[in-house]
């Protein structure tokens, strides 16, 4: 199986929704972060693969996914979920009559099972197990088990055998009522497993889902997952950027590193003629070398001034929003810049010069798996740089050929 960390929409959206509000603009490795500190803030993609990996059972009553079906009855019981297809109803009875002597008791939940020699001890232990600890060894769990003697024992488990539970599905007669949770419990896995429970392949879950809702396996890969993440926050940036362009929120670079905003960096002309506060602005940062908006407040409004007023504001937030003032989130302003014009390619004096071109080299004539008399026909042939570049059996070839009067282009010269 393949576990993925990812993003929630909701929680992106809540972070868009604060861009818009504020104009500022935040690093994505930092909105990664921030999404990955809560649970609720991100989903789990869960795969399974179609050859070797095993088919999943997802709940419909509530975000709950098994690997096996015995898991997935099991929490079925655990869960809420019981009461919307049975009902389950306490009566009160008599107490079970005999001279007990011996009471066993759950070494791990502290629930009474019985005395050992009580008819339905076996059935009560196996229950137990199968609903609480079914991710332990039976033979395991039967060891953890306490007996303890004495009137006191025996009165306290007599008490929990005065209220009986019963269950029955809804809507059927009186009579249908039953005791015995086996009998309900094979209804389930026969009948109404398929209303509560859907066999899948892949599928989303939150990431806040209680870890009784998940198969110990299971839980194991996402703790991976999850750890892993942490450890790479980058790897949630692709589907942020996508989560965001969906949301018409502008994403760009700025000296290597992804950020988002409410516009993208679009430098005022040189002729842009601003009013006088926008003016006022851009002049300070341009003149900083590292401005802040404290500082920016500080120098530009009335000595005594706690707040900026609401028209400076207005104009600040134009200038934000129009993407020709940044303002990150550590409150540090950025005016962009038009990059500076390239030199022209060539002047017209230096038009007519020739470029020089790169040599190419030339192509070794490969000899190694030619027949001597092809190769001696391809020699014959060659032009004399050719001939020159020969190595090894076709350079000697060669000076045999080049004597004997064989190379033509040799010859000519």
């Amino acid at each position: 199986m393949k576990v993925t960390i990812g993003p929630a929409v909701e929680a992106v959206r809540l972070v868009v929704k604060e861009i818009h509000q504020v104009a500022r603009v935040y690093s994505l490795f930092d909105i990664a972060q921030i999404l990955l500190d809560k649970r609720d803030r991100c989903t789990l993609s869960i795969v399974s693969d179609e050859k070797r990996g095993p088919v999943l059972f997802r709940g419909l009553k509530d975000n709950s996914l098994f690997v096996t079906k015995e898991e997935a009855v099991a929490h079925f019981w655990q869960s809420t979920a019981v009461e919307e297809l049975y009902e389950v109803e306490d009566t009160e009875t008599d107490p079970p009559a005999g001279n007990f002597q011996v009471v066993a008791k759950c070494g791990l939940s502290g629930e009474w099972l019985g005395p050992p020699n009580f008819h339905a001890y076996q059935t009560t232990l196996r229950r137990l197990h199968r609903e609480k600890f079914s991710n332990m060894d039976f033979d395991r769990y039967a060891s953890r088990v306490k007996t303890e003697r004495g009137e006191e024992a025996v009165n306290a488990w007599l008490e929990t055998m005065k209220v009986r539970r019963r269950w029955r599905v809804k809507g059927s007669s009186d009579e249908d009522w039953t005791f015995d949770r086996s009998v309900v419990e094979r209804d389930f896995a026969t009948k109404h497993f398929g209303e509560a429970f859907k066999e899948v392949r892949e599928t989303e879950l939150p990431g806040d889902v209680p870890p009784a809702n998940l198969s110990i396996g299971l839980l194991a890969s996402i703790r991976i997952a999850g750890s892993n993440t942490r450890r790479h926050p980058a790897m949630l940036i692709p589907t942020i950027c996508r989560i965001l362009e969906a949301e018409h929120l502008a994403v760009f670079k700025r000296q290597g590193k992804l950020f988002s905003g409410p516009s993208r960096p679009h430098p005022l002309p040189e002729d842009t003629k601003l009013a006088e506060r926008p003016t006022k602005i851009v002049e300070w940062v341009d003149a900083q070398e590292k401005p802040k908006l404290g500082d920016l407040w500080k120098a530009l409004l009335p000595e005594g001034s706690e707040e900026a007023p609401k028209e400076w504001l207005v104009d600040m937030f134009w200038l934000l929003t129009q993407g020709h003032l940044l303002l990150f989130s550590d409150d540090t302003l950025v005016l962009p810049k038009r990059r500076a014009q390239a030199a022209p390619a060539a002047t017209k004096e230096g038009a007519g010069k020739k470029r020089k071109r790169k040599k190419k080299k030339r192509k070794l004539f490969k000899a190694r798996h030619a027949s001597p008399a092809k190769m001696i026909r391809t020699i014959c042939r060659m032009k004399p740089g050719g001939v020159r570049a020969l190595r090894g059996p076709a350079k000697i070839w060669a000076r045999r050929l080049l004597r004997a009067g064989r190379i033509e282009s040799m010859v000519e010269e």
